[in-house]
């Protein structure tokens, strides 16, 4: 029991974790499809395609006649994974069933090259994650500390604390705050853009309309995909089965050419990956789109941020006896400031956050800033997290 209890409980512990429950949100769910779920997609197919007890060695080969030990031809057509299939071969999801430009069909060894591509792509689509937490520098947390709980304890005090640093250190300084968020969504982007450019240059050019292609076929009648200008793109793409022509020096001391029929068996689930991979990227770099559309709105429609803070305030804000006040700073105020606003929104209790937004809307005209606290590109990144800040603060 105290066993299960214990696997109950880290389970309990990385669900927590992967989905964010009662965590500080420094992002939206849009950027958590591209360094959370991308990347954890990468790390179960690049599992998957080396799990040999689910699907068997990569490569087994048929010699035919030819008296030759099967680990070493296995090997051999694994390693160089140059396969010539005559056209004449009429074996199922054969690359034979393909005419070419030549009659030789060349498959580089990109087989051996999906589990670290597959890892390496986890770790450039990780990366924008990175950069954020760099530029945001632990702000959001800086802020919640102390405030997030039902009851906020000393809550006069704590306001306080929040609009003045606030006033003093955020008010129109954090530009860089929302456009480094946006480079960062950019990025996001080009990672969609640069994984589907490459696994097509990997793939030998048939993969940037593979998940039409294959849609496309299975919607056909079933005595239709038999006919024989109907082709498979999972075969085209992915073939099953092979031929290698392996050579050894026979008894007689010259060079004899062993041809070998081989079976991927990989490509059983190579072809899966990646037509899953396929429609998961093409959704993203739609939303990529959408979501870039919606930040220019953003930048440009004042009307447009004060919707989206009164979507999630709801009532709190409607029946806020300095509603028109607080409707009017979020109309004039800086874009940065309206991104931290906005980021705050998400994260504290909305009644709290009221009394914030109502004391920070009447601050908004006080000119009593700080003038060596300017925020730029560099400064962000060079600057201590506020955490660390708030540890060599000097204490009363």
């Amino acid at each position: 029991m105290a066993a299960v209890a214990g696997l109950f409980g880290a389970f309990s512990t990385v669900t927590k974790h992967f989905f964010e429950i009662n965590q500080v949100s420094i992002d939206d769910w849009a950027f958590k499809l591209f360094y959370k779920w991308s990347t954890t997609l990468f790390i179960i197919a690049s599992i998957a395609v080396t799990s040999k007890q689910f699907f068997g060695d990569p490569i087994e080969c048929d010699p035919g006649h030819a008296k030759v030990d099967g680990a070493a031809l296995e090997a051999y057509c694994w390693m160089y994974s140059t396969f010539n299939v005559p056209t004449h071969y009429k074996g199922q999801c054969s690359a034979g069933d393909y005419d070419y430009l030549d009659d030789d069909l060349l498959y580089n060894s990109y087989y051996q090259w999906v589990p670290l591509y597959l890892m390496s792509m986890s770790m450039l689509f990780y990366l924008p994650r990175v950069v954020w937490l760099k530029l945001e520098g632990g702000l959001m947390k800086f802020f919640c500390k102390g405030t997030r709980s039902r009851v906020v304890e000393e809550q006069d005090e704590k306001r306080e604390k929040l609009v003045n640093y606030f006033q003093h250190h955020v008010r129109g300084r954090y530009d860089v705050y929302f456009f480094g968020f946006i480079v960062c969504e950019l990025w996001n982007m080009i990672n969609v853009l640069a994984f589907f450019l490459i696994t097509d240059r990997m793939l030998n050019h048939r993969y940037l309309d593979f998940g039409i292609q294959v849609v496309e076929y299975y919607r056909l009648p079933s005595d239709e995909r038999k006919l024989p200008w109907v082709k498979n793109p999972m075969c085209l793409t992915f073939p099953r089965i092979v031929s290698c022509d392996y050579y050894r020096y026979g008894l007689g001391g010259g060079q004899e050419r062993i041809n070998a029929i081989c079976i991927l068996t990989l490509n059983v689930i190579n072809d899966k990956v990646f037509y899953v991979m396929w429609w998961w990227f093409s959704v993203l770099l739609l939303l990529c789109i959408f979501n870039f559309i919606n930040r220019v709105c953003q930048s440009l429609s004042c009307g447009l941020r004060l919707a989206l803070i009164t979507l999630r305030l709801g009532r709190y804000l409607k029946n806020s006896p300095k509603r028109e006040h607080i409707e009017t700073f979020l109309r004039q105020c800086r874009l940065g400031d309206w991104f931290v606003i906005y980021q705050l929104c998400k994260n504290l209790r909305r009644p709290f956050f009221m009394e914030c937004l109502t004391s920070i809307s009447y601050m908004n005209d006080d000119k009593d800033v700080d003038s060596d606290v300017g925020e730029n590109l560099i400064s962000m990144v060079l600057r201590p997290d506020y955490v660390t800040q708030e540890s060599e603060m000097p204490k009363d």
